[in-house]
């Protein structure tokens, strides 16, 4: 089969001031993806569309160079209408070629997506083996598809007109070890950054230590894709962290799990391991977890092992905001996650949502001091949007929501009419204030100005320029 996967971007022009702020990150799903594709024999291309900075007719000129037999597209809420316009055009230009989506928009709004002819099927949750599996069929010319576990598709049996069908969602994957690793080289992984506040070196890539979220926060998508917890055994990983630096000369990885790590008896022999091969001086890598995770000795073996940032999904200074969304945290807990992480010498990154639930311009305020008063090295203020596939969706959904216009579901939007969701009796306007008032304040202060320039050195002067545009409100 010749199978060519897009990464499609997003309508730029929606992030107004912020756009600039973005750089294109390793699409880690989709890479996996191509892995497990190459891996079964198939004839595999990719085009990153944000990566190349291509526009939709661009991307069309290569799938028709390439006429493959299936397109597969990821799709993020915002991107959906990109993928909405790259399908039209491709029905056209190439009739006899099928399409899929994967990912937690397409697997929501699966049967409606088939409806409306934008794809012939959706992959529904991990989609290694689905997709390898649909090829298969293909293939074989095989148009009954009611075996393949986890996909939705239109079943023109019996003289149906195409019922969209969603077959027995599979079983999840326990042995993520045995997936091929990510074709990386299919994709301009030179261009590749993470968020301009996670960037320790550059060249950068990324790989999973794990699947699932044992937690349950009602603002979290990626509960729709596994509640359940699965890891990698942690020689496998160093594996493939060394395949990664020794392959593609990366001097940093960043571990794009929900949590990692979670428990200390997968870290410590990662770790250890990874310094025992000299992995710790080759390369820096960094993870997203939990305040309440980090502990002195988790602290320790991460910085030992060669992590140098940490992401911590803090959310909010104010602990009935962190109840009202079930993040099961406390400001006292993320105080001491933070000291054990600064004491080990890991740079900290404070990752904050505000127009939560319930919230008030003044617990807005009280957030962005409490951000300040941790003392982080770099803090984001998102403006809470309730994405397709949360808990926090399917409730405001039923409520007032009625809102698909995806390319607007953004946690950086400079316009108060399109904003997608705020607390009731938060007016939109002072929300977006507040965003850009909680970046000014927690970055123009000597001190952080200081620890930028001269001790850090994360954020490029280009970046800075950006980042004071975007604070100008």
């Amino acid at each position: 089969m010749r199978v060519l996967l897009i990464n499609p971007s997003m309508n730029m022009q929606k992030l107004g001031r912020f756009a600039e702020l973005l750089e294109p990150m390793p699409p880690t799903g989709i890479a996996y993806i191509a892995g497990a594709l190459v891996a079964a024999g198939h004839h595999t291309r990719a085009v990153d569309m944000f990566g190349e900075k291509l526009i939709a007719s661009e991307v069309l000129d290569r799938v028709k160079r390439f006429a493959p037999d299936l397109v597969g597209m990821t799709v993020l809420t915002p991107s959906a209408p990109t993928c909405e316009k790259l399908a039209r055009l491709i029905r056209v230009a190439c009739p006899t070629t099928k399409i899929v989506w994967g990912g937690v928009h397409a697997d929501v709004f699966a049967k409606d997506i088939l409806r409306s002819g934008a794809a012939d099927y959706v992959v529904n949750h991990d989609g290694e083996d689905t997709i390898v599996e649909l090829c298969a069929a293909m293939e074989s010319g095989e148009t009954d598809l009611s075996r393949i576990d986890g996909l939705t598709w239109l079943d023109r049996s019996g003289g149906k007109s195409g019922d969209a069908v969603t077959n027995k969602t599979r079983a999840l994957r326990r042995d993520l070890d045995s997936l091929a690793y990510p074709e990386w080289d299919l994709f301009p992984y030179h261009r590749y950054g993470l968020l301009p506040f996670a960037d320790v070196a550059k060249p950068v890539l990324t790989m999973t230590g794990s699947r699932g979220c044992p937690y349950r926060c009602d603002y979290c998508s990626l509960l729709h894709s596994g509640k359940v917890y699965r890891r990698r055994d942690p020689f496998k990983i160093v594996d493939e962290y060394e395949y990664l630096v020794d392959r593609y000369g990366v001097k940093q990885i960043g571990l794009v799990d929900p949590i990692f790590p979670l428990v200390v008896k997968d870290l410590k022999p990662l770790c250890e391991e990874l310094v025992r091969r000299g992995l710790d001086q080759k390369c820096s890598w960094l993870s997203e977890t939990r305040a309440d995770r980090l502990d002195e000795e988790t602290c320790r073996l991460m910085y030992e092992g060669g992590c140098r940032r940490v992401l911590m999904g803090i959310e909010s200074g104010v602990d009935m905001l962190l109840g009202n969304v079930n993040k099961n945290l406390t400001t006292e807990k993320v105080r001491w996650g933070v000291q054990n992480a600064k004491k080990a010498g890991l740079s900290t990154v404070g990752l904050f949502m505000i127009g939560m639930p319930g919230e008030t311009p003044e617990m807005t305020r009280e957030t962005i001091e409490f951000a300040v008063d941790l003392d982080l090295d770099f803090a984001k203020f998102a403006i809470t949007v309730p994405f397709p596939g949360s808990k926090l969706f399917e409730d405001q959904w039923q409520k007032t929501l009625f809102r698909d216009d995806w390319e607007n579901y953004t946690t950086f939007n400079p316009d108060a009419d399109r904003l997608v969701y705020h607390p009731e009796g938060y007016d939109p306007e002072l929300l977006i204030k507040m965003q850009s008032y909680g970046l000014r304040r927690f970055y123009m202060r000597y001190e952080q100005v200081r620890r930028q320039l001269v001790e850090l050195k994360t954020i490029n002067p280009k970046m800075m320029l950006y980042g004071l545009y975007g604070m100008a409100i």
